[in-house]
């Protein structure tokens, strides 16, 4: 099938006077990244304390929604649960009064606007992004010196932290390579500022730092974190392609190659053997492309107004948009026409092409667009794409 697909651009408004070209070339998964902006209401539309207290107070509070930390002393989860694991609000207040600080993770799955955040960014980086929030109390620190696996963008909403990094004990390390105390040395000292409201900090994964509320008020940073794959992903789905085209690549080891006395030898050459067929067999355009519709799948629907819309006629006269930061592919061929989305694949009538490149395109489109389809079947359409999240009515 032939395939097209389109995104926008969202990381300026974190990285401000850094050019994206500057960024991927010489910060991206290499070294941190300080941006001030001098705007202290820089990030303020996306969160604030006040939301933080109604999120604590009045909402279901699921047990792996809140944790809290305090690099000294320590504070356990059981310091602030009840004995089934549920969140003890009044706990949380008197130990954040301690100087712990509260954590919500993966906030943006319950709060459309750091969903909204987050969505741009993936439109834009082609990976998963995730939002936790941090509101640390005055003079107080969360966590000691440690490294992420997943590089960050620390968004200081609020209040000021002072932050010291220092060197990388791991190079890009991969999922799961967590650091662990004791083993990974923190190297010296390299870098030490204070992070302002309306500053932003890019972290490379592997990058060993730590940080501590400044000031007589509490700190609020969201810290945004960036889920990738990895080339090494990329490799072994294509290893696993070849394998279901080639069966050499499915047979046994050896019998015995685990013993002293086996030939090595003979087993290395086997493996230089399928190393080189790998590399004539292996179809990267066909790899990409399964990545690309998976990561498009994985992601998660944008469907505010939908079910009002869905109440409401459709007219000739009505005009739809793509919804902004949707991430979609449309494929096709002579028999029909699929667009990969958010959730899973849609399937139209080859008819439908026309208007569903203009839905793709970006620009404000109606049923007129699908005039190749019956009256009955543009309504239909429309009211698909509408049910699924992809497109918005235009207000006029």
């Amino acid at each position: 099938m032939a395939e097209e697909h389109g995104i926008r651009d969202s990381l300026s408004w974190l990285i401000g006077s850094t050019s994206k070209t500057e960024f991927f070339e010489s910060y991206h998964e290499q070294r941190a990244l300080h941006c001030g902006h001098g705007d202290a209401a820089r990030f303020a539309e996306l969160l604030g304390i006040g939301r933080i207290d109604e999120i604590i107070s009045s909402t279901d509070l699921k047990p792996a929604s809140l944790s809290m930390a305090r690099s000294q002393p320590p504070i356990k989860r059981s310091n602030y649960t009840f004995s089934n694991g549920n969140i003890d609000r009044g706990a949380v207040i008197r130990h954040f009064q301690c100087g712990a600080t509260i954590i919500l993770n993966q906030l943006h799955l319950a709060d459309a606007r750091l969903a909204r955040f987050c969505r741009s960014l993936e439109d834009l980086l082609s990976c998963r992004v995730q939002s936790n929030v941090y509101l640390t109390p005055p003079g107080s620190q969360g966590f000691g010196t440690h490294y992420d696996d997943h590089d960050v963008f620390i968004v200081q909403v609020s209040g000021a932290k002072k932050w010291r990094l220092y060197e990388r004990p791991v190079d890009n390390p991969y999922s799961g390579e967590g650091f662990k105390a004791g083993v990974h040395d923190p190297g010296k000292l390299e870098q030490e500022f204070l992070l302002q409201a309306g500053d932003c900090l890019y972290i490379p994964r592997g990058l060993m730092h730590d940080a501590s509320s400044h000031g007589d008020e509490p700190s609020l940073h969201i810290t945004t974190g960036l889920i990738v794959r990895k080339w090494a992903d990329l490799m072994l789905e294509a290893v696993s392609e070849v394998a279901l085209r080639n069966p050499k690549f499915r047979r046994s080891l050896p019998a015995g190659f685990a013993r002293p006395d086996f030939d090595e030898e003979s087993l290395e050459e086997q493996f230089r053997e399928l190393a080189k067929e790998f590399a004539e067999q292996a179809d990267f355009s066909e790899v990409l492309s399964f990545f690309r519709a998976s990561f498009v799948r994985e992601r998660r629907p944008e469907l505010q107004g939908a079910l009002v819309d869905a109440s409401l006629p459709v007219s000739n006269a009505d005009l739809y948009e793509r919804r902004p930061s949707l991430q979609v592919l449309l494929r096709h061929d002579d028999s029909e026409v699929v667009i990969v989305c958010p959730g899973g694949n849609i399937h139209f009538e080859k008819e439908a092409l026309p208007g569903l490149q203009a839905f793709l395109a970006g620009e404000p489109f109606s049923k007129a667009d699908f005039s190749d389809l019956e009256e009955e079947k543009r309504t239909e359409t429309i009211r698909r794409l509408s049910a699924f999240g992809l497109v918005r009515r235009v207000s006029q």
